[in-house]
């Protein structure tokens, strides 16, 4: 895929809703996640995970999807669903305290970033470390933004952020999940127009 293929493909954008939840960091803790992450030191993607079961099966489900794609992907599902509730399991308010995405939002999504009400005023270029949770797959990724655009509405605030690093396989996912909630409303749009003429 040429560069301008990928990055008409990246740009992309729908009205979805995702579960979410940001956090602010520093530069210096996005540098050193991000290296700790390069250097295979750690993985930041599984806070939610109970330390027993903190095994990486990334490089086995990657094995399994080159002889079938489909198991790999349900795998994959099942996987992330585990960590979630072990990440939960130890106090009434682990959810809090760990990075779950646990509320639903609207918001304007593409590869290339998020958009979304806000209650809180960001400073633009404030660095988040964002938790998102895909519907209905329930694929969990973390990544990192940047606020780029902060509005003030009637009722708080719309933010853009742009997603500034986020892994080669979660990008490709959200990339899936873009294409296969658009075919959903260009169907659902030539059913309400085949509707309207008949």
């Amino acid at each position: 895929m040429n560069e301008e293929s990928r990055e008409q493909r990246n740009s992309i954008r729908i009205k979805d809703r995702v579960l979410l939840s940001y956090q602010p960091v520093s530069q210096r803790e996005y540098e050193e996640t991000i290296k700790d992450y390069m250097d295979g030191v750690e993985d930041p993607w599984v806070d939610t995970c109970h330390p027993a079961f903190q095994k990486d099966i990334k490089p086995h489900l990657k094995n399994i999807r080159e002889k079938d794609k489909d198991l790999a992907s349900v795998l994959e599902i099942l996987d992330q669903k585990l960590n979630l509730v072990l990440g939960m399991i130890g106090s009434d308010d682990a959810c809090e305290k760990s990075n779950v995405p646990n509320k639903l939002y609207k918001v304007d999504l593409s590869a290339k970033g998020i958009g979304l009400k806000n209650g809180k005023k960001f400073e633009k270029d404030t660095l988040l470390r964002l938790n998102i949770g895909l519907l209905p797959e329930h694929y969990f990724f973390t990544c990192f933004g940047k606020v780029v655009r902060m509005e003030k509405k009637k009722d708080g605030y719309f933010m853009g952020i742009k997603f500034i690093w986020i892994t080669d396989d979660d990008e490709e996912k959200l990339i899936e999940h873009i294409f296969s909630r658009q075919v959903i409303y260009l169907r659902m749009r030539r059913k309400q127009m085949e509707e309207k003429r008949d």
